[in-house]
């Protein structure tokens, strides 16, 4: 929100120089004037050196900035080169056992028959069933246990065992390098250097789901390229580990297995912790998942992240980096997607440059960090420099203005004394034309500005003396023009009061009708409350008969109207009166004179009528009244009116129509609860036929069927049918649905015992809870029988379904009828024809 800055010292300071006499505030204007001259040239002299200033800043920041890039993006393309070279020789040599091992495999009848080395004589099974050799081999062989040794098995290892030859040399001058082994196709695996293998794996370990052998099969390399694995935490504590990986095919193409070899990212991730740009700058690797591969102390700490929160091999997320790294990680965004780049972020409140490139022939991307501050050091010291010159200069510029600024006060003064010698005459004249002696003359004789303003002041006192005659018609006129438009005015605010007061009305009207859902006494009360906020003396809603011939009169408010309803006035749709024509055509229809009007019909009942206004009711699309509205005056309503008044009848259409659903509503839930009263007196009164019950008697024995009706009428009947003050007993019916099902009757142990209202409120719940209970039962009871007599059917339709001989489905439904209802005999009579084409 910007803030309005204060005037009021502003308006105080120049009320008081206005007060001031015209010598001082020459004098004062004069020294303003010279001091803002003075003060331009400087504020000009001032921009014009800074801007020269920031130009050869701005131009020594961006030499320097260029340069720091410059650098920065070599050491960037420099270390990511030599990582991507140390990565391509690792593939090279991943290749490299491939064509050997693919060799050894291609001339197995001169490698595999077994002298340097026989598989069958070297493997044994284990305790796990697994194929093992001896630990103090070179390499460490495994087979699963559901394999067994075959012919084409040896062959193949004797043949693989070759490379006893070179692997040992190879781990030795490459200390990256932990691991070589081959999967076979066939499931053996040969691990250099030997850790017992099949001691370590499982007896159905599968080389061929590893994910190594899985990312090298064809399936997933077409090209049968060496590939790269995803980094991870090797559980030996060899650090961050890398898996590269290349198919072995024979000459028709078949995949025999993969030849693949672990290296420990250990001393990248040290190289790389120990680049350094500038006094602060450091790098880290990342891979395409934005998985630490290389993060320094000082980048940890840089970044603001835990070491054992985030260590090697963990994700490098956003909310890792928190709200201070928003800027780091769109730049990580741009790393794992194999981008190069250079550019300026904040981290942590300092500004840095990085230059990020990615690393071939793995999915890698190297970024170094520097603070701008290191990288922009010469052009900060001249900066500084800057501005201390400024600062001197600046000074001397403010002793060099002041003497100016006296200087200058003192020739403005005595200036002023003699140009100011004049004014006193003019302001004698002056003084006596405001008394009102317009006959006062000023007296200067000079034949410069104050001559003529001299000359001026007495022309203008001649003037103002014949102006003064001529003022008071002009202000006459002025005045009958104002009461003429302030008539005007109260004439249209008249008008919108008037539209106010029926919008007004037309809202309370639509708030109490849309509250009444009763048609009868809705009706009434629309024709009564729109003839008290509008003042007609006659409103009548009709209401087309069924057949949509007559407009029935519903409703209506005056004594006249009261005579009306009384004989079931109505109006024939299209023929009769304006209520008719409405009715027909479903357009508003307005009648100013209705002694001219054509169409409207002539009524005793309302001899002071003279206009007349119809509106039609709708519902949706289709008609059902109209609302009659009728006044005492002549030219009434008008195309206003007209339009608020529809929209009234559109609210007491809706009113009618909800009133009309509602009452449907009502009768509609009330022929439902008689059925469900009937149906629930039906079922109560079958019951007790079917099952022999007359009820049950509690005593404290415990609970006994009745074995002879009670006599009731002994006991008295109503809601609590009876207290009988001798015996004690209270008769409280059992009622469901409106329907008296039971009766519960209590008796006090001993006689003469009496009931109180909370003993009574307690039988008349328990009462309650009764008749729910026994309805519940009995629902359940006949769902049971239900069930059991569809699963009857059932049954017996399936073994009737079972059978393909007609004669057979006859026997089969025979006899299950018979077990079913327990009869002696079952018969089935075929209806005969009669030769005519009738059955008999």
């Amino acid at each position: 929100m910007t803030s309005i800055p204060d005037t009021t010292g502003m308006k105080r300071l120049f009320a008081s120089l206005r007060s001031l006499p015209i010598r001082n505030r020459l004098v004062a204007g004069s020294i303003a004037i010279v001091f803002l001259a003075i003060a331009i040239m400087g504020v000009f002299v001032y921009v014009r050196t800074r801007q020269t200033n920031d130009n050869l800043l701005q131009r020594l920041e961006t030499s320097t900035r260029e340069e720091a890039e410059n650098i920065l993006n070599s050491t960037a393309d420099r270390q990511a080169e030599t990582l991507s070279n140390y990565f391509g020789s690792l593939r090279t040599g991943a290749l490299s056992l491939r064509d050997y091992s693919q060799n050894l495999l291609a001339d197995q009848p001169s490698f595999g028959i077994g002298i340097y080395w026989d598989a069958e004589g070297s493997l044994a099974r284990n305790d796990k069933g697994s194929w093992d050799n001896s630990n103090s081999e070179i390499g460490s062989v495994f087979i699963p246990a559901a394999s067994d040794l075959s012919t084409e098995m040896i062959s193949e290892l004797n043949s693989l065992r070759h490379m006893d030859l070179i692997v040992p040399s190879i781990l030795e001058t490459n200390p990256d390098i932990i691991a070589i082994y081959f999967g076979g196709a066939t499931g053996l695996t040969l691990y250099y250097p030997n850790i017992d293998l099949a001691a370590i794996v499982p007896a159905d370990f599968d080389v061929t789901g590893r994910p190594w052998y899985v990312k090298a099969n064809p399936d997933s390399n077409p090209d049968r390229d060496a590939v790269w694995s995803d980094p991870y935490l090797d559980a030996a504590l060899n650090g961050i580990v890398i898996t590269n990986s290349a198919p072995v095919y024979d000459a028709s193409g078949r995949l025999l297995g993969v030849v693949a070899q672990d290296i420990q990212l250990t001393k990248i991730s040290e190289n790389i912790a120990n680049i350094r740009v500038g006094e602060t700058g450091y790098a880290f690797l990342i891979d395409r998942d934005r998985r630490l591969i290389a993060m320094p102390d000082s980048g940890y700490a840089d970044l603001g992240i835990d070491p054992e929160t985030i260590p090697l091999g963990s994700e490098l997320t956003d909310d890792a980096l928190g709200s201070e790294g928003t800027e780091v990680g769109a730049i990580l965004r741009d790393m794992v997607s194999g981008n190069a780049g250079f550019s300026q972020i904040n981290v942590n409140g300092t500004e840095r440059f990085i230059a990020y490139r990615p690393v071939e022939g793995v999915n890698f991307s190297l970024a170094i960090l520097v603070p701008s501050q290191e990288m922009l050091a010469d052009a900060l010291t001249a900066e500084q420099q800057l501005d201390r010159e400024n600062s001197i200069a600046l000074a001397i510029s403010v002793f060099v203005v002041l003497g100016i600024f006296a200087l200058t006060s003192i020739i403005t003064v005595n200036f002023a004394n003699n140009l100011l010698a004049p004014l006193a005459s003019l302001t004698r004249a002056a003084e006596e034309m405001a008394k009102g002696s317009l006959d006062a003359r000023a007296e200067v004789t000079e034949q410069n500005e104050f001559g003529r303003l001299a000359a001026t002041l007495n022309s203008m006192a001649s003037e103002l003396k014949g102006a003064i005659n001529t003022l008071e018609s002009r202000v006459a006129e002025r005045t009958k023009e104002a009461q003429q438009r302030s008539l005007e005015l109260e004439n249209a605010n008249e008008q919108i009061r008037r539209r106010a007061a029926q919008f007004e009305a037309l809202a309370q009207v639509a708030r109490s009708i849309t509250s009444i859902r009763d048609l009868q006494q809705l009706l009434p009360q629309v024709t009564t409350m729109i003839s008290e906020n509008y003042g007609f003396y006659h409103v009548g809603v009709f209401l087309l008969d069924e057949a949509n011939e007559y407009a029935v009169l519903a409703a209506a408010n005056s004594e006249g109207g009261q005579r009306m309803l009384e004989r079931g006035h109505r109006l024939r749709v299209g023929e009769e009166g304006i209520v008719g024509n409405v009715a027909a055509t479903g357009e508003p229809r307005i009648a100013l004179d209705v002694g001219k009007d054509a169409v409207f019909f002539n009524n005793p009942d309302l001899p002071e009528t003279h206009s007349e206004m119809a509106l039609p009711l709708k519902s949706g699309d289709r008609i059902i009244g109209a609302l009659d509205v009728q006044s005492r005056e002549t030219g009434a309503f008008t195309n206003e009116d007209a339009q608020t008044l529809s929209l009234l009848a559109d609210q007491v259409s809706l009113a009618i129509e909800n009133a009309r659903l509602f009452d449907n509503s009502n009768r509609t839930l009330a022929e439902l609860q008689m059925v469900m009263r009937q149906s629930t007196r039906e079922a109560w009164k079958r019951l007790p036929k079917q099952q022999r019950l007359l009820g049950y008697r509690y005593n404290a024995m415990g609970a006994s069927p009745l074995k002879e009706p009670v006599n009731l009428a002994e006991m008295g009947k109503g809601r609590v049918k009876a207290r009988d003050a001798e015996s004690g007993s209270v008769v409280v019916p059992i009622e469901l649905r409106g329907e008296v099902i039971g009766n519960l009757v209590v008796q006090s142990p001993g006689a003469g015992g009496k009931w109180n209202e909370d003993q009574l409120d307690l039988i008349r719940a328990v009462a309650e809870r009764v008749a729910f209970s026994a309805e519940n039962a009995r629902l359940f009871e006949e769902t049971t029988l239900r069930a059991e007599r569809e699963r009857l059917v059932s049954e017996i339709t399936g073994k009737i379904r079972s059978h393909t001989d007609p004669q057979a489905m006859i026997e089969t439904a025979l006899n299950e009828l018979r077990d079913a209802l327990g009869a002696s005999r079952v018969e089935i009579v075929p209806r005969k024809s009669d030769g005519k084409g009738s059955e008999v």
